[in-house]
């Protein structure tokens, strides 16, 4: 494998991921991943590096899990398009320029319907590698995963929480089929597959009421 050029270009091996977690007024998304439910979504705002620039680039991104399959799609917005005041008329605005399309469609009426409302910020370092031959299988290994309860991007709350400080979340990523190769490493190193959902460990981290003592994964 490569190391992703993202993670090189930053000259420190790794890049930092920050994301912005919206949720109903009673944490309906954050239910529905403990209750298992099957066909779920998020929307989230993201950005790369270590802090928000001006000339920042924003996803908006809606994760979808179906069973074991996982779908994101995303929309770019600016640093002051991503505000709490400016992102629902910024979703309106794209909605009603391009009304056929239809992820545009699906994220402006998933936040309404919804009454969405960013809730939740969570950062961490991530390491990335890219298999040389099949450029659809990535491995990421994300650790310093922190988070915060706070509703804008770019203003960090005072009080972060460690998400598995003691430990890092390693991600295989494919279409379809596994590698061989790749199998023949978790067979050796006894690698077991666990669930692991930093919105929703973070969420029994910092509040209290939710936290029903299974915040590790091991």
């Amino acid at each position: 494998m490569n190391w992703d050029p993202y993670a090189r270009e930053t000259g420190k091996g790794y890049y930092r991921v920050n994301s912005l977690y919206f949720d109903t007024a009673d944490y309906a998304c954050f239910w529905d991943k403990e209750a298992g439910v099957a066909d779920r979504k998020k929307l989230r705002l993201r950005y790369y590096g270590d802090a928000l620039q001006n000339d920042s680039v924003v996803y908006a991104e809606i994760k979808r899990k179906k069973d074991a399959l996982v779908i994101k799609d995303r929309l770019t917005v600016k640093p002051t398009e991503a505000a709490p005041q400016n992102f629902r008329r910024k979703l309106h605005e794209l909605y009603k320029a391009e009304p056929g399309r239809e992820f545009h469609r699906e994220i402006y009426w998933f936040l309404q319907r919804n009454n969405l409302r960013p809730k939740l910020f969570v950062s961490y370092a991530r390491t990335a590698l890219l298999a040389k031959r099949n450029k659809e299988f990535r491995v990421t290994v994300d650790e310093d995963i922190v988070a915060s309860l706070q509703r804008d991007l770019g203003k960090h709350a005072t009080r972060v929480a460690k998400i598995y400080p003691d430990g890092v979340v390693l991600e295989v990523k494919y279409q379809n089929v596994l590698p061989a190769w790749f199998h023949g490493v978790l067979q050796k190193f006894n690698l077991e597959r666990l669930a692991f959902s930093k919105y929703g460990n973070a969420v029994r981290r910092l509040i209290p009421d939710f936290d029903d003592n299974n915040y590790k994964p091991i």
